[in-house]
């Protein structure tokens, strides 16, 4: 059985991801797999981002979070959301200093669920569950849109 230091994962975001890499199995080969999907994915990313953007806008509450001052949704949130979100799939599947990238997860988790954001902008965990979901689902399906017919 493997133990697990709860204060020392939620204190340290390095020993957070490494946690859930063990926790889920993902391994330095799926690192490189990620990386090695760029130039696939790369441009395929806006319209997996619109699609996404399209499915949040479809229900009521996760609507709310890209509404303006006079309840209408604000374009320049979601734009500037896009690009937020692309940042992340970027640096996902990019590499580079795993710890300055765990750093920046715990930044965004923060800002998201409304520890370090906007209060009437905070994101449930079920919706930042559901965000890793559909963005997983987009990247299989691109992927094996791109695999050779045998």
């Amino acid at each position: 059985m493997k133990t697990v230091n709860i204060k020392e994962i939620s204190a340290n975001p390095g020993k957070r991801l490494q946690f859930l890499e063990d926790f889920i199995g993902f391994t330095q080969d799926d690192w490189k797999a990620l990386n090695d999907s760029v130039d696939v994915l790369g441009p395929k990313l806006p319209e997996m981002l619109d699609a996404l953007y399209e499915h949040l806008l479809d229900f009521d509450d996760t609507r709310r979070v890209f509404l303006g001052k006079r309840g209408e949704v604000d374009p320049e949130y979601i734009a500037m959301r896009k690009e937020h979100l692309t940042a992340w799939v970027l640096k996902t599947v990019g590499g580079g200093d795993r710890s300055a990238f765990a750093a920046w997860l715990a930044s965004g988790g923060k800002a998201h669920t409304g520890v370090a954001g906007e209060s009437d902008r905070m994101v449930p965990p079920r919706y930042m569950v559901g965000l890793v979901a559909f963005i997983q689902n987009s990247f299989f399906t691109t992927l094996f849109e791109h695999l050779p017919n045998e």
